[in-house]
């Protein structure tokens, strides 16, 4: 539970650090949420205790109703969360906000997301606005934007050119229509095996759920109002580009030319992280004790900016236990030597 606590302190405070008004180069004020399912009300403290707002959700459908056999009969056993992971389509419920970011736990943002903003709230977009959104494939941008989202293109068979959605990472104008409508997706149940939601959507790891829904929802039901993001830059999970087809030969697995490799960006670029990857701060001390694990470079920059936040949030709220040293790294003061994580106090 602790862990849990410190995620979503420094997710929380990553936040605030990028938005206004802690951050003069933001224009916009965040207030978070947290959806908890009746089963996990033993989070509602930690959440609460850190200032997010808690709203208490059912799983948006009752699974019993789906009409599709193979979905009703396979959605709580598939993914990380089964079926529950549905409670993150209530995003779309929250309409008395222009626009809703939805993060997991491993995330952390690192820069203002207002060129996203901005798009989003304006109807008409200019060549400057565009321009400053790396988005996929340099695709030209809708003259009206109701998401914002990456992909996760290892997750997929390598060719496949329908790949999930990344379900960490969603930047949505919020509607009540357009909940219904991903609900009445999931009840009708139109979802093949190993194929996926109308047998082209699927195929890989969470496809029943949020990552193959949404991918579906945003290229096969509205795609002329949603835009892919660089996802080097924005939900950045320091991913390969390659992949190595059966005869041998290596290929891009977004299907370009140019293979971005995200193990290089700059970290300075980068606008949001999510710890897939690179582990969770929390979990994964070990790894960054031992050169085995240095050659991703980018993972250890990361882990070291969730440090730092974490530092900032304890000295904001006077919880930090001891002084570091200013010789020691702030990985090395909250990793042991042998890996074990410290953790946070847990009184705000």
């Amino acid at each position: 539970m602790t862990h849990i606590f410190d995620g979503a302190a420094v997710l929380k405070y990553s936040i605030q650090l990028s938005s206004f008004p802690l951050n003069s180069r933001s224009r916009y004020a965040s207030k978070v949420y947290a959806f908890v399912h009746p089963s996990a009300t033993d989070c509602l403290d930690t959440f609460q205790e850190l200032g997010y707002e808690v709203m208490i959700k059912e799983t948006p459908v009752n699974v019993s109703m789906i009409r599709g056999d193979f979905l009703r009969e396979h959605v709580r056993k598939n993914g990380c969360c089964g079926e529950k992971e549905y409670l993150k389509l209530y995003a779309y419920t929250l309409v008395e906000h222009p626009i809703v970011v939805h993060l997991d736990l491993d995330s952390l943002i690192l820069q203002p997301l207002d060129d996203l903003f901005d798009v989003m709230m304006n109807k008409t977009i200019s060549i400057e606005s565009q321009e400053k959104i790396p988005s996929m494939f340099d695709k030209p941008m809708p003259e009206q934007i109701n998401a914002f989202y990456t992909r996760d293109y290892n997750m997929v068979h390598l060719g496949d050119r329908h790949p999930g959605v990344q379900g960490g990472f969603l930047v949505i104008r919020p509607s009540m229509s357009d909940f219904n409508t991903l609900k009445d997706i999931i009840l009708e149940g139109d979802y093949i095996q190993f194929a996926g939601w109308k047998g082209i959507y699927g195929g890989y790891f969470g496809a029943q759920q949020i990552q193959g829904l949404c991918s579906y929802f945003f290229e096969g039901v509205y795609p002329q109002n949603t835009v892919e993001l660089n996802r080097c830059i924005y939900n950045a999970m320091v991913d390969s580009p390659y992949g190595t087809k059966r005869n041998g030969e290596e290929i891009c697995r977004d299907l370009t030319d140019s293979c971005e490799d995200c193990r290089k960006t700059d970290i300075s670029l980068i606008k949001s992280a999510h710890f897939t990857i690179c582990k969770k701060p929390w979990r994964y001390c070990f790894f960054f004790k031992h050169k085995m694990y240095d050659e991703i470079k980018l993972c250890h920059k990361l882990h070291q900016k969730w440090f730092e936040i974490r530092e900032l949030f304890e000295n904001r709220n006077n919880l930090l236990g001891s002084t570091r040293n200013s010789k020691q790294s702030v990985i090395d003061y909250y990793c042991s030597s042998s890996g074990r994580y410290k953790q946070m106090t847990a009184n705000v």
